[in-house]
């Protein structure tokens, strides 16, 4: 087994930091770069090893000797000829800027990205919460039982008689009306 990891660097900064944990199968690395394409691919880095504790090791002689066995992740998607980057890399401020804003909203937004997911969200889809994509797809979905009459069934344990009976009581006092 070949385990993963990808670091940052930022702009001004002289070492890099861990952006992933360790990463098992391409599928998620190629996922979670997918979310970093925002970034100038020469700010990432991708880390592998069979021994999952020589990722730290080969960050800190990166970070110390500037050697390793890391790769850029244009390097590492261009040996698996996928390619992620193909807008020309702008060299000002503010296009670093709106970059790394993107990638926040993308790290923010993007937390539950599955590793089986092949089709690239739309824009809108990127600027929605997570709670209203689900509300979306629950609402373009095949619907619920929303439209078969509700049948009663007696609760299975003593716990669920009882708040059903502290529920009878509240609403023939009037304290909660159905």
């Amino acid at each position: 087994m070949m385990y993963y990891r990808i670091a940052f660097q930022a702009e001004q900064a002289p070492t890099w930091t861990w952006k992933s944990t360790a990463l098992t199968e391409l599928a998620t690395v190629f996922g979670f770069l997918r979310l970093y394409r925002a970034l100038p691919p020469h700010r990432l880095r991708v880390f592998s090893s069979p021994a999952k504790e020589d990722l730290n090791e080969q960050l800190a002689r990166e970070n110390e000797e500037g050697a390793s066995q890391s790769v850029t992740a244009a390097q590492f998607l261009q040996e698996r000829k996928i390619h992620l980057w193909a807008i020309p890399e702008e060299k000002s401020a503010c296009a670093v800027g709106e970059r790394l804003a993107m990638v926040s909203v993308a790290e923010s937004r993007c937390r539950s990205f599955h590793e089986g997911n092949t089709r690239e969200p739309s824009l809108d889809e990127w600027r929605t919460s997570a709670l209203e994509r689900r509300r979306g797809e629950l609402e373009r979905g095949s619907g619920g039982d929303h439209d078969l009459p509700y049948r009663f069934t007696r609760p299975s344990s003593m716990p669920q008689v009882l708040a059903w009976m502290k529920l009878l009581v509240r609403v023939q006092d009037g304290t909660l009306l159905p």
